[in-house]
């Protein structure tokens, strides 16, 4: 296992795996759509023998996959509430995404602010490095453009994307799960023929994840199969408690509007004009109780999409996540808090407890205002949640310092530095002994 630091970052490139310059057509669509489906990712980073001035934002693994009978590369985000106390056993739910290089950065940051501000629950995030993507991203086999010619060349491995879904489902997942904290709570996402997987998915495979992110995904492919089949399964099956997030973005001809491109024949609008579609079934199919959101992008195309629509999707899925009340709200108490995060960990199948950050901030609030009672219940709350946390302990010391309680003090202190010695609080514990 090898880890990632921040100095290693992707760029598209304009070679082929094999080092020799892409293939341009005359035809400007298909010069797009051919970049969508072979651009690799060409990475590269610097090295750094001193590791202690590296900010290390996750790992790379390497699995050994039976059904592709290959070795894949993950790259794997851990929560920083984690990484900073190793006796956290808090678990996590899980994204998965796709194209693992390409957006690996992108996620991961997203989830780290949104977390840490409490929009959202802190997750692991699992990028899937790719080695044969058109391979792996299709779940038919076709050689065919969107406009019906045929490539014998670069589609000659397509069709392998239900192995590609095997091998998430009973190798990657269940080895994430065997080494990693995880709730069974996962987020499935992926951008253009990534997108394309997720929709096939939850198609063939809702149960497999909670939440499904398309970012703009490729669904013209094989002739539209995957629309065809949508049409049918979003009418049979029950999607209760499945959400789905659907990014689409301006790719349309410029003089072209997303009214008359519903009428419209050409192929340049054709990849908007199949997502209208998509949205059309969507909306014909209410009684399956499939909780969705589908957003147009005008000021994006295809490749500027995808940050935009991660952000979105993590913000729609979570949107009640958030505490409904400013934290200077001084009618919040212990009770409220408690009440939110039951009432959230009902929607999401997995108890959540609230940051200590947030619980924190309550606490010292209301001890600065002389709120002792309700400062007392924050504080014992955060430590009740998090019995291995030394920062909880240090806090309840803050509390009885106030209270001038130097007994109580001294032992929270102490507590606190046997989890984990902090200079901060060895020299608040050396001045209460002092002054005993």
């Amino acid at each position: 296992m090898r880890e990632l630091d921040n100095s290693e970052f992707c760029l598209p490139h304009i070679y082929s795996n094999n080092g020799l310059l892409l293939t341009f057509y005359k035809n400007p669509v298909r010069n797009f759509i051919y970049l969508l489906l072979f651009l690799p990712v060409f990475c590269f980073g610097q090295t750094n023998n001193q590791k202690d001035n590296k900010i290390i934002i996750g790992t790379i693994e390497s699995i050994h996959s039976a059904i592709l009978n290959e070795e894949r590369e993950v790259l794997i985000y851990i929560p920083n509430s984690s990484t900073r106390n190793s006796n956290d056993k808090t678990s996590y739910p899980v994204l998965y995404i796709i194209d693992g290089y390409s957006f690996f950065h992108s996620i991961t940051g997203i989830v780290q602010y949104l977390s840490s501000i409490g929009k959202l629950p802190e997750m692991i995030v699992v990028a899937i490095v790719n080695t044969d993507r058109v391979r792996d991203l299709t779940p038919t086999h076709s050689l065919s453009w969107s406009d019906g010619e045929l490539d014998t060349v670069h589609f000659k491995n397509s069709g392998g994307g239900e192995k590609f879904i095997s091998f998430i489902q009973r190798e990657l997942i269940p080895h994430i799960d065997s080494n990693y904290n995880t709730e069974s709570y996962r987020i499935f996402v992926g951008h253009s023929l990534g997108g394309l997987m997720v929709i096939n998915t939850m198609i063939k495979n809702p149960e497999l994840f909670n939440s499904y992110v398309a970012i703009d995904p490729s669904i013209w492919w094989d002739n539209k199969s995957i629309i065809k089949q949508a049409a049918i399964v979003l009418k049979q099956k029950n999607y209760m408690g499945k959400k789905l997030f659907f990014a689409s973005a301006n790719t349309m001809n410029q003089e072209m509007d997303t009214n008359r491109v519903l009428k419209d024949t050409a192929i340049g609008n054709l990849h908007v004009r199949d997502n209208f579609q998509f949205r059309e079934i969507l909306q014909e199919n209410k009684r399956n109780k499939l909780d969705w959101n589908w957003k147009y992008y005008n000021d994006d195309n295809h490749t500027s999409i995808t940050l935009i629509a991660e952000y979105d999707a993590l913000r729609a899925f979570f949107k009640d996540y958030e505490l409904p009340k400013d934290l200077n709200d001084p009618s919040i108490d212990a009770e409220f808090i408690k009440n939110h995060y039951h009432n959230i960990s009902e929607m999401l199948g997995f108890t959540v407890l609230p940051p200590q950050s947030t619980i924190n901030f309550l606490g010292y609030n209301n001890l600065e205002s002389k709120h002792f009672d309700k400062a007392l219940n924050f504080f014992k709350m955060n430590i009740d949640n998090y019995p291995v946390s030394a920062n909880s302990f240090d806090s309840m010391g803050d509390f009885y310092v106030e209270l001038n309680d130097k007994i109580n003090a001294i032992a929270a202190y102490k507590k606190a530095l046997s989890l984990n010695a902090m200079s901060e609080t060895k020299k608040k514990l050396d001045k209460l002994q002092i002054d005993k």
